[in-house]
């Protein structure tokens, strides 16, 4: 009896002290190691590329804003090299048989539905955020354009006060201030955020069109209607030309 209730005494003991950290932020690990009997669920490991791509689509379906590569690879616990792979893989496959199309956005991925697709989705969803304005979406294009711009110069393009249309752009996180300038009155400056990127299906700033070259299809398209309105104005005039050089045949009757 007294052996057994010795026995009992030393399985109870504390031999050695492993960690003072508490049980619930110990590596999962030392925690399979420590404690006799315990069971740890784990991620299990992905081998093939399949998985992978399989494993990445569900996350970012689940997720609701774009994951970047680091991101993907520490979840994963892989390298990023591997992810990236997979994303390739993932996006060829989506476009050879999905109605889903892998986009990159502010630096990371997210699933999207095709643009040829709009009209459906749109008959059953109601309209996630508000449209911006026309004036928020000059002023907003100013800023994207000059960045990091104040509101003297965006005012001096626009010609009008944008008080109002900043602090909706501020609300609704699409700018952001960046300090200030080193001018009199050290004005704010202001810089477009991620939401921008997000809002507009870009990647990063370098995906905004051209403007100096929209500029010069514009200023093409209007010295094309210049032209052309010349050449009607020329026709008329020479049109007109011709009705008054009309011969005027003598009178018969008074030469006789």
């Amino acid at each position: 009896m007294t052996d057994q209730r010795n026995k009992t005494a030393n399985q109870n003991d504390v031999v050695e002290i492993v960690s003072v950290q508490p049980l619930s932020e110990a590596p999962v690990s030392e925690i399979a190691e420590v404690v006799p009997g315990s069971v740890v669920a784990q991620a299990r490991q992905l081998y093939s590329c399949s998985d992978l791509q399989r494993a990445i689509e569900c996350m970012l379906f689940v997720s609701t804003e774009p994951l970047n590569l680091q991101q993907l690879a520490e979840a994963l616990q892989i390298e990023p090299k591997k992810v990236e792979q997979a994303l390739s893989a993932l996006e060829q496959r989506l476009d050879a048989t999905s109605g889903l199309q892998l986009m990159r956005i502010a630096g990371g991925y997210q699933l999207c539905t095709r643009p040829e697709y709009a009209e459906y989705c749109s008959a059953i969803l109601q309209p996630a955020r508000k449209k911006l304005s026309k004036a928020a979406l000059e002023t907003l294009a100013i800023i994207a354009y000059r960045q990091p711009c104040t509101q003297p110069e965006i005012e001096a393009v626009r010609g009008v006060s944008v008080d109002g249309v900043i602090k909706t752009l501020l609300d609704r996180c699409i700018i952001k201030e960046a300090g200030r300038k080193q001018a009199p009155g050290r004005p704010i400056l202001y810089v477009t955020t991620p939401e921008f990127l997000q809002y507009f299906g870009l990647n990063d700033i370098s995906e905004l069109p051209d403007i100096e070259a929209f500029a010069s299809d514009e200023s093409k398209a209007l010295q094309a209607k210049r032209e052309a309105l010349q050449e009607a104005e020329r026709r008329q005039q020479l049109h007109n030309t011709d009705d008054c050089d009309i011969e005027i045949l003598p009178n018969s009757d008074e030469d006789s």
